[in-house]
């Protein structure tokens, strides 16, 4: 299994520079300075918890199925799976991106649904932003576990996909506006795919 070398052990070498250099090209605001500190290490978790190709331990270790899957996603775009890019769920204050891969994975489902593609209006929010908004302090947003998306789909039809645990939606049109997987969160909520939370937004 691959050891994530910690903070306090700030070495430079190339391989962390290729690392560094890989992950900021798929939109990480980190340094390329060849140490791998915390910032990095954020990073790499980050980038395994968010990859939906495969399915990654998000350790931050950085071994041959991490390396492979970030040469995968520079080949594809800079996507984290078959039409999203990990830049899509940049938070819009300190660009930092946090991203769940059943989120995206349930976006897949949405957009096959749909029929055509799919923009991801807001992903994640960090906390400082997200409060300089006026955003809800227990947003799904904050956890990289939520998306407000377009075109919409009707409640009933995205109900049935069974892939989010929150849905909010428009009274007046019955169009949902917002998805979420508060239940790989930590804040739940005792929502299910099964029985998601359901509200006006």
């Amino acid at each position: 299994m691959p050891i994530a070398v910690p903070p306090t052990r700030r070495r430079s070498t190339s391989s962390t520079v290729e690392l560094q250099r890989a992950l900021r090209l798929l939109g990480w605001p980190i340094r390329v300075d060849g140490v791998l500190g915390e910032r990095t290490a954020a990073a790499v978790r980050d980038f395994q918890r968010a990859y939906a190709f495969s399915t990654l331990v998000a350790g931050g270790g950085v071994g041959p199925r991490t390396r492979t899957a970030l040469r995968t996603a520079i080949r594809h775009g800079g996507r984290c799976s078959q039409h999203f890019t990990f830049r899509s769920f940049r938070s819009p204050g300190d660009g930092w991106i946090k991203l769940d891969r059943a989120l995206v994975r349930g976006l897949e489902a949405y957009r096959a649904q749909l029929g055509e593609p799919v923009a991801i209006l807001a992903g994640h929010r960090d906390a400082a932003w997200n409060a300089a908004h006026g955003g809800a302090p227990d947003s799904q947003h904050l956890h990289g576990t939520a998306a407000d998306v377009e075109p919409a789909m009707l409640l009933d039809d995205v109900h049935a996909l069974r892939v989010f645990s929150g849905i909010g939606y428009d009274a007046g049109s019955g169009l949902v506006h917002h998805v979420d997987v508060r239940h790989c969160g930590p804040a739940p909520g005792g929502a299910t795919l099964a029985r998601p939370a359901v509200w006006v937004c």
